[in-house]
């Protein structure tokens, strides 16, 4: 991890300590807005949970990483050196009220780590390796990490739990 990286998670343990967010849990049947943070290879498990939160009637919005340049997208380049957002999108994405936020990128860039570390949501559930995880629910999906299985998997564990 390089010199940046430390002093970008350095600043976000501090905001995390200092940010007064209230959790809370919220069964996926019962949210009324979430927001899903996906990288941009993984599009068939978003297209998968997209259709599930549409045939819910949830609302939902969300945010797609990739390392290129794109005009949907998310990047690196979105962001300060001390990892401030600079674009206008993603600002709005993480200061959005959402119930829940659904991280299915399995990626552990700094860039979603960011937004994950700062989003307002009630609740936050994914999986990722990196230490600090930033989620109220992390959901193991180490032995099979494929996008598809973890979208499955936190529909499933979201139902399921009260």
């Amino acid at each position: 991890m390089g010199l940046k990286s430390k002093l970008v998670y350095w600043r976000l343990r501090r905001i995390g300590k200092s940010t007064k967010r209230s959790k809370q849990f919220i069964n996926l049947n019962k949210a009324g807005y979430v927001g899903i943070l996906w990288d941009e290879k993984d599009n068939a498990a978003f297209e998968m949970l997209k259709s599930y939160l549409q045939g819910h009637n949830i609302q939902y919005r969300d945010l797609c990483y990739s390392a290129k340049e794109h005009e949907r997208t998310f990047g690196k380049n979105d962001f300060s050196f001390m990892g401030t957002p600079k674009n206008p999108e993603v600002a709005t994405f993480i200061n959005e009220k959402f119930d829940l936020l659904i991280d299915i990128s399995l990626s552990d860039k700094l860039p979603v780590q960011i937004v994950r570390a700062l989003s307002g949501a009630s609740f936050k559930t994914g999986w990722s390796m990196a230490t600090p995880n930033f989620f109220d629910l992390c959901v193991d999906v180490s032995k099979h990490p494929d996008a598809c299985y973890l979208a499955e998997q936190l529909i499933h564990y979201l139902n399921e739990i009260n």
